[in-house]
């Protein structure tokens, strides 16, 4: 990493291709997970099996929460791959090669081409961003749009049509998630603007028309079909998101501080180092608007009700972004860092290497602690036999040694070996992650539910969840258009015409005990299934055993004919 030597285009290209197998290798190897990913799924299955895509519903009713730009993108990758795990995630490693290619172009404008190219990589290796290119949910695009959108209007002194790309991004992030794909570039413009006093005013409002003509584009034949109640509805959810926790996500407000710590972990650790120095940004827009994006994105997510992991995922390009910054100082700048930089980071790495290798031994000895746990559904959870050994701590022992290895480059001064070393050691034990542990806590979260909808695909018959939240049965089971919610009542107790299964926690299961006609099947894990049959298939079945009651109450004659010959024969010898 010589400033003068170059870097070829093809090195880039390579590392990208490279990248992109990563981010595609193992995808459907794990069921898409509760809720989000298998929620998005369906919503495109649905699209798919109606062909009505102007629409976004779940269950095949109007769904209210979400734009529908994610699940044209879907719905095209299922057209391709078939509507499974790599037809759902196949999109976002799409997207993770888009995100790579685009950190490089606006890094080797930013200081050159090494610059974007290591940020390329620490975004890349970072175990939050890499794990989500692998996923089914919506951010990755989102995120991605948004950068978009910054950047252009970061240039709109030297690109002459940088407010239409910008307006084009954020219609398009719009179009992926709603509302807050105006809130976050808003707030960050100006933000940016009390210390970095750039052209802000005339930029954004040309943006924000071009987005409202992006929009305008789904929305208007939306009202004209179905009036204004998607804006009204989409509204109301996300204020009921933002203000109040939905659906058990209430954290403390310092939860996103500690996800984007860890997740990005060491980026975070080198990130926050460089700001402590760097203070107010002043040098540059877009590193000022990086800076300003950061600030936006922790304080929103901080203030809002309900958080979600991904939620502060747009953080991940400033936290890089600095990252990169301070590497690149230290490499071309020779700038002297403290030695306890480099004990915080072998630090914090073996704790993360720790909790990874003790996890299979916390597991094999799980009776010690499991009946120290007061949520039941999670204690019946961890009932299920669910194979553990010794080598699944290779992640994080892996992780433990890798670090070390780092480490010892660090006190040597030798950076680019240092930087090559955590992020390989990050590649693999994500890696080995999802091969060996990914699998074992979907075998306790939902595994033998999924198991058991996919068994059900293409019987005639009602499956449906009872206590919770699921789209597993609608999924899995490839059901068609099922039963409203209030429906459920009638599926307990009405006069069905076709065999309906029930899934449940198995601590809920007294909420059948007072239908007599639904009958217990099985319970593994968390998880307890029961089935209820129509009146005529039971009247059947009643009528069968009838019969053979009868059948077995009738005397058999051979029997009878057989006992009077014996009879008469043992007569005759004994007269003699």
């Amino acid at each position: 990493m010589e400033k003068g030597s170059r870097l070829k285009n093809s090195t880039v290209a390579y590392f990208l291709v490279g990248f992109g197998s990563i981010f595609a290798w193992g995808i459907g190897a794990v069921h898409l997970f509760d809720l989000d990913e298998l929620y998005f799924a369906e919503i495109t299955r649905e699209m798919m099996r109606t062909g009505w895509y102007g629409q976004v519903t779940f269950n095949f009713e109007p769904l209210y929460e979400k734009p529908p730009l994610f699940f044209w993108l879907q719905a095209a990758s299922m057209h391709l791959w078939g509507i499974n795990e790599i037809g759902a995630r196949f999109p976002n490693g799409v997207c993770g090669l888009f995100t790579l290619a685009t950190i490089y172009y606006i890094g080797k404008h930013y200081k050159g081409r090494w610059f974007g190219f290591l940020w390329m990589c620490l975004y890349a290796t970072a175990f939050l961003p890499h794990f989500y290119f692998k996923s089914g949910i919506i951010d990755p695009f989102f995120n991605y749009f948004l950068l978009l959108a910054i950047y252009f209007l970061s240039r709109t002194v030297t690109l002459s049509k940088a407010s239409l790309y910008g307006g084009l991004s954020i219609g398009c992030a719009l179009l992926s998630k709603g509302p807050m794909a105006l809130i976050i570039p808003l707030a960050t413009l100006s933000l940016s603007y009390t210390w970095f006093r750039g052209r802000v005013v005339r930029p954004l409002i040309l943006a924000m028309l071009v987005a409202t003509v992006v929009l305008s584009c789904w929305l208007v034949p939306e009202i004209y079909s179905n009036g204004s109640r998607f804006i009204k509805e989409l509204w109301a959810y996300h204020l009921l998101l933002y203000h109040h926790p939905v659906d058990t996500h209430a954290q403390p407000w310092y939860y996103h501080y500690l996800v984007l710590f860890w997740g990005c972990f060491p980026s975070s650790l080198f990130a926050m180092h460089f700001l402590k120095e760097k203070r107010l940004i002043q040098n540059h827009y877009f590193a000022a608007n990086m800076q300003a994006l950061l600030v936006v994105v922790l304080l929103i997510f901080t203030l809002v009700g309900t958080k979600i992991v991904h939620y502060s995922a747009m953080a991940y390009f400033p936290i890089t972004f600095f990252a990169a910054d301070f590497f690149y100082e230290w490499i071309y700048n020779r700038k002297y860092i403290h030695p306890r930089i480099g004990g915080v980071f072998v630090a914090m790495g073996v704790v993360i290497g720790s909790v990874l290798a003790i996890m299979p031994w916390v597991m094999l000895h799980k009776a010690a602690w499991v009946p120290l746990i007061k949520n039941q559904v999670i204690k019946d959870a961890f009932e299920l036999s669910v194979i553990w050994n010794y080598w699944d701590s290779m992640p994080g022992l892996i992780y433990i040694i890798g670090i070390g290895i780092a480490y010892y480059y660090f006190l040597q001064f030798r950076l680019v070996p240092f930087m090559v070393a955590f992020m390989c050691i990050n590649i693999c034990t994500l890696a080995l992650f999802c091969m060996r542990i990914a699998p074992k806590v979907e075998a306790y979260t939902q595994k033998e539910m999924v198991d058991f909808c996919k068994a059900c695909k293409g019987k005639d018959l009602y499956l449906t969840t009872i206590g919770f939240k699921s789209a597993a049965p609608l999924f899995y089971a490839d059901q068609p258009k099922s039963l409203k919610r209030p429906d459920i009542a009638w599926l307990l107790e009405g006069a069905i015409d076709k065999p309906c299964l029930f899934i449940l926690y198995k601590s809920n299961s007294a909420l059948l005990e007072p239908y007599k006609d639904i009958t217990y099947i099985k319970d593994a894990g968390c998880f307890a299934f029961y089935k209820r049959l129509p009146k005529v298939s039971v009247a059947h079945q009643n009528q069968a055993v009838s019969k053979t009651q009868v059948l077995q109450q009738k005397p058999n004659y051979y029997l009878i004919l057989k006992a009077i010959v014996f009879q008469q024969k043992s007569s005759c010898y004994l007269s003699r």
